[in-house]
């Protein structure tokens, strides 16, 4: 069916905007989360924004009208995207969405893939996700501001990380500081003769040497652990891990040694539990020796 009058007039009107000059005004004006955009970076972005495929509603005549605002819409996503990564690869982007839908600035789904990507200093292999029902501020894009998703919306899709890119990951703060943290708290822990335990008063310590190994179904985890007296012990974790409820990652069958040899650590808890939010929901998380994998879905919540 084609596009009704008021559609049409309301597209020509956006188009007008998109004229040449205030198209170089929206380059150079700021469509970054907030700092100022890299005009050459945009140029490259515009210049390959025929990677981003975009499927329409409408007649061919408006489809040709419709395009011309998925040049803004598809270099924005793209962006946007690698402005919350700090580093990707072959990022590729696939836009569904009709006339009116762009036009209040809703987009029916994105796929994206990627390889090589980089979050917070996690190293990811391989991303393939898909969001759905994005909701953004296409129409004030149009008119040079900056690009901005407005609701919440979900993205499901699968994660691959190597043994190498756990290795790279651990020596980022992000995971480093989590399992420093958790290694502080266990060795708090003290076993009286009565088996019983007891917490004692936290050491902070901090991790060197980080190797990670990947077996079937279970990862081992090696470092030295240094203390404020640069002393330092190896600390060697085994564990599965498995996912309860979606948003639960447990460790499983957990084997800690500390040291040359430590009779405390025999005695402690051999499953740990980690609740991961309930943005959160895993499907699949396996482990083999030649990488992780996730599968599941998350929120992705603007402004975060």
């Amino acid at each position: 069916m084609s596009a009704s009058g008021p559609t049409r007039s309301r597209l020509r009107h956006l188009i007008s905007i998109y004229s040449s000059s205030e198209r170089n005004t929206w380059l150079q004006s700021g469509l970054s989360m907030g700092s100022d955009p890299d005009p050459v970076e945009l140029a490259n972005l515009t210049e390959h924004d025929d990677e981003a495929k975009l499927d329409f509603e409408s007649q061919p005549s408006v489809c040709k009208q419709s395009r011309i605002i998925s040049r803004v819409l598809a270099p924005a996503l793209r962006f946007w995207l690698r402005s919350q990564l700090d580093q990707v690869e072959d990022l590729e982007l696939t836009i569904a969405a009709g006339d009116r839908q762009l036009l209040s600035g809703a987009i029916s789904q994105v796929s994206a893939s990627a390889t090589k990507a980089v979050y917070r200093g996690l190293h990811l292999s391989q991303i393939q996700v898909m969001g759905e029902h994005i909701q953004t501020n296409l129409g004030q894009v149009l008119r040079g501001k900056p690009f901005r998703l407005l609701t919440s919306f979900p993205v499901t899709g699968e994660i691959t990380l190597s043994e190498a890119d756990l290795n790279t990951s651990f020596t980022a703060p992000l995971l480093e500081n989590a399992v420093a943290d958790f290694l502080t708290n266990l060795l708090k822990l003290e076993v009286k003769p009565d088996h019983q335990l007891i917490e004692q008063p936290a050491q902070p310590i901090n991790l060197e040497d980080v190797q990670v190994e990947l077996g079937e179904d279970e990862l081992t985890f090696k470092a030295a652990l240094v203390g404020h007296g640069r002393d330092r012990r190896w600390v060697i974790m085994r564990t599965r891990l498995d996912v309860e409820n979606g948003n639960l990652l447990k460790l499983n069958q957990f084997q800690c040694q500390v040291g040359f040899a430590d009779p405390s650590m025999a005695e402690i808890p051999n499953s740990f539990a980690f609740h991961l939010g309930s943005e959160v929901l895993l499907k699949e998380l396996s482990i083999h020796p030649d990488g992780v994998v996730c599968r599941g879905r998350i929120t992705v919540i603007p402004g975060e």
